[in-house]
């Protein structure tokens, strides 16, 4: 509905009441201005998105009150808007499309009767939640609150935190049927160029109806041909985590309605960064490490343990053979491990599917399939329960860095390959793994990126933790080697 704004009051409203099938959210407040040269006014606001106690106070109350005889013709429009009006944000509107879009953001807007332009009042009042405690990537030291559902919430505690007139925030709409606020945030002078450009070039490239989850500008930054494993992107509900983001010179996009922010480029060192170990020494040097052994862990160890059960079980001692491989039980290991990880993956997606009453009943139910009883009746070895439930507990650390998808993928890969090829087929599988990694791309820079291309200055923060004061005053840059 791209249309001029009509002169006449009725054709106005009657348009916008049409366009919104007349809803009973649209509502209208008709004023007469002046006392002897007086107008007639429309005030047109959607009832459950507006403060009506400030389109009273700010809105009607100075436009009743005014009585100064002017000659009302366009221009009349600024002499509202900076003598009579007292809200805060103040907007000229020319055309029907204007007035709908800021409708639909909890604006409210007021058409005078002759003129063809309207005023866009910010009377906007969004229910929301509280802010709250960050609930999937917890730390023991450090910041405590999340992000939520609001986007200039969200702008707000960022500002607060980034306190520099460098932090930009460029805002746009995005969807055709339904407009979503979209931010990319970046602090000027820091952020790397190329990956800014091509954040814009793919999010201007972006044609969608409407925008929902995070999800979609994620997928958007990511190539469907090359990207079906790894996310190419970094999701956090810190604004902590965020305000670091931005001071690497990394962007972050911001989508209004969804509690968290997307950090590009999203590389593979980043998933073994925690908030917690910029406020303690206690793993320093080690806490990577760590979850770099558990991301292959969680990955090799099934397969490792079918390869060596079906291959090469009989090259080892008698005694540790007959320990880890019986023999006797109902399933092969690699049969075990596909029914233990089956329940597994049921029990979990279950857990956030039923009522939290029946959590419990549900755990019980698979304590009596998975556990003890499964052991005792020989079903399944009980090393093969061992191995699974660290293969588990290791996935764990990974697991809020969006390496829960991949790693189950590659678990299950390795373990038909193991099973069927053997070591051959590991070795053969791990080294084109690890050259898919490297012909990765996020935003044009290498997803494996400081250590393939190999950069020494940047591993000051990769495998360990630094010293604060030179990684704080240590500027970043990413290698783009974007082929558009």
């Amino acid at each position: 509905m791209n249309k001029s704004i009509h002169p006449e009051l009725e054709k106005n409203i009657n348009g916008l009441k049409k366009c919104f099938y007349h809803t009973p959210s649209l509502s209208t407040r008709k004023l007469e201005v002046g006392t002897e040269n007086t107008i007639c006014m429309t005030l047109v606001y959607m009832e459950e998105l507006v403060d009506t106690e400030k389109i009273e106070t700010h809105l009607i109350e100075p436009l009743l009150k005014f009585h100064e005889e002017i000659h009302w013709d366009e221009k009349s429009i600024e002499h509202i808007t900076q003598k009579i009006i007292k809200t805060a944000g103040v907007n000229i509107a020319d055309s029907m499309q204007e007035v709908i879009d800021a409708l639909l953001d909890g604006q409210t807007v007021l058409f005078i009767d002759g003129l063809t332009r309207g005023i866009i009042a910010k009377t906007a009042q969004m229910k929301e939640r509280n802010l709250e405690q960050v609930i999937s990537e917890r730390s023991p030291k450090g910041s405590m609150v999340a992000l939520t559902e609001k986007l200039n919430t969200n702008l707000g505690l960022l500002r607060g935190m980034i306190k520099t007139p460098h932090f930009c925030a460029d805002s746009l709409n995005i969807g055709n049927l339904s407009k979503t606020s979209v931010s990319i945030l970046y602090i000027q002078g820091v952020v790397d160029q190329d990956v800014l450009a091509e954040v814009k070039r793919r999010i201007d490239k972006l044609k969608v109806n409407y925008v929902l989850e995070g999800k979609l500008i994620e997928e958007a930054m990511e190539d469907p041909s090359k990207v079906f494993l790894f996310s190419m992107s970094e999701i956090t509900e810190r604004p902590d985590v965020i305000s670091s983001s931005l001071y690497d010179g990394k962007v972050v996009v911001l989508v209004d309605g969804n509690p968290y922010g997307i950090i590009l480029p999203g590389l593979f060192v980043s998933s073994l960064q925690a908030p917690d170990e910029y406020n303690q020494k206690l793993g320093r040097f080690t806490i990577r490490l760590i979850r770099l052994i558990s991301f292959i862990m969680t990955i090799y160890i099934p397969s490792a343990y079918v390869v060596i059960s079906k291959f090469y079980s009989d090259r080892l001692p008698k005694n540790i053979a007959e320990t880890l491989f019986k023999g006797d039980e109902l399933l092969s290991p690699f049969w075990s491990m596909i029914a233990l990880f089956f329940l597994l993956t049921v029990l979990a997606d279950a857990i956030f599917r039923i009522p939290q009453s029946a959590i419990v009943f549900v755990s019980l139910l698979a304590t009596i399939a998975i556990g003890e009883t499964a052991v005792s009746a020989k079903i399944i070895h009980p090393f093969s329960l061992i191995l699974v439930a660290i293969t588990y507990l290791t996935s764990t650390l990974l697991a809020s860095k969006q390496m829960a998808a991949p790693t189950n993928t590659l678990r299950f890969a390795f373990l038909w390959i193991g099973n069927f090829v053997g070591i051959t087929g590991m070795v053969v599988g791990s080294t084109l793994l690890l050259l898919y990694m490297v012909f990765l791309r996020s935003v044009g820079v290498p997803y494996l990126s400081p250590i393939i291309p190999f950069r020494i200055q940047e591993f000051q923060d990769t495998f360990f933790r630094g010293r604060l004061e030179k990684i704080n005053n240590s500027k970043h840059s990413y290698p783009n080697l974007n082929s558009k």
